[in-house]
């Protein structure tokens, strides 16, 4: 069970009590004041730690990274910040920013990443090949619910049937038989794309959870995880019937888009009767988009969304889940971590005024 310093206040310890949290675990170590956060930390060493700047979270979290660089720290302002304090942000040493208020799906998006804990529609799952009822060596890329790609080390020809048993955490293994389409030799091994035989419904769903989108109704509002590439092959008609009320799109997983995946998704933006839509945690290749083409979140609005930094010392790079409002509260100017790696400046790795365009309405 993962231990959490906290600073007392109402909002941060009222989202902490929210569901998504309830699956991590967590041990809250409550703070009133710097002196107690200090002692926690001391006598608990906490995993991680979330402050509030103005009950002494600069201070603390210098002392905290100062006796363990390993733990992390996540800083809550709750105004605007003047360049001063943004120089404060980076020479405390921590590895987020949020500015409150926030809600409690941005504060669970950062801890669980901090803590190395999987988001919600992230769940990983496992995959099996057999060819000719033998189990072989194989990886897989490009599933979809039409079929696969894989690399076999395996001799594999044109027609040959396989089965592929696709196993999601906590969830039974979903069987399907397969004809590999087309066969190529390739240095030993044997590349592949797989087209699925008929599929039940059951086989739909689940192939389209892990690879196109996951529904999942929460109270109220519907929020709705997607995934992989948009291009051309993408069609968001399904989704449609399932844009009732407020809707939550998780972003995260988009790993590309050309022009004519844009094209379909801002066709089914235009399309959707929704009442109210929010982004969350968008990837990079969204933002891009969304950046050049503002149809891209519609009448919607970005809360989170990853960034790309870069430490010019070691040469790290990664990609940090930032906050709309701590941009906006900056005047778009991007926070300075510092590096994991060497402990130099982890440092934004883009134009701002280029990466943060889709903010520029916001912000006027």
């Amino acid at each position: 069970m993962p231990k959490v310093l906290v600073s007392n206040t109402s909002e941060i310890l009222r989202h902490f009590t929210a569901p998504p949290f309830a699956r991590l675990g967590i041990e809250l170590l409550i703070a009133s004041g710097p002196e107690q956060a200090r002692a926690l930390f001391k006598s608990d060493e906490p995993a991680l730690a979330v402050l509030d700047v103005e009950m002494g979270g600069f201070e603390v979290a210098r002392a905290i990274k100062a006796a363990n660089p390993s733990t992390r720290v996540v800083l809550i302002a709750g105004k605007r910040l003047t360049g001063d304090q943004m120089r404060e942000v980076s020479a405390s040493g921590c590895d987020e920013l949020l500015i409150a208020p926030m809600t409690a799906d941005e504060l669970h998006d950062v801890v669980a990443i901090q803590l190395g804990e999987p988001r919600p529609g992230t769940e990983s799952f496992g995959v099996a090949i057999e060819v000719g009822g033998k189990r072989v060596d194989a990886t897989v890329s490009n599933l979809s619910v039409d079929g696969v790609r894989i690399v076999a080390a395996a001799q594999i020809s044109e027609g040959q049937p396989l089965t592929l048993s696709i196993t999601p955490d906590g969830e039974p293994p979903l069987v399907i038989a397969g004809k590999a389409a087309w066969a190529q030799p390739r240095d030993g091994k044997t590349v592949a794309g797989v087209a699925f035989e008929s599929l039940d419904e059951r086989a739909r769903a689940v192939l389209a959870k892990l690879t196109q989108w996951q529904v999942v109704r929460d109270g109220e509002r519907t929020r709705v995880v997607l995934r992989g590439d948009f291009t051309e092959a993408t069609r968001f008609d399904e989704l449609v019937p399932a844009m009732v009320g407020r809707v939550v799109f998780d972003m995260a997983q988009v790993t590309y888009m050309n022009s004519l995946g844009v094209r379909a998704w801002c066709e089914f933006l235009r399309q959707a009767r929704i009442q109210g839509y929010e982004f969350h945690a968008c990837s990079v290749p969204f933002i891009l988009q969304a950046s050049m083409v503002r149809d891209v979140i519609g009448r919607g609005t970005v809360t989170s969304f990853f960034a790309p930094f870069h430490c010019i010392g070691c040469d790290h790079q990664e990609e940090r889940l930032v906050q709309s409002a701590a941009i906006l509260a900056a005047n778009l100017e991007p926070p300075v971590f510092k590096c994991p790696s060497c402990g130099g400046a982890l440092e934004f790795d883009d134009l701002p005024e280029r990466y943060f365009a889709f903010l520029q309405d916001d912000e006027e």
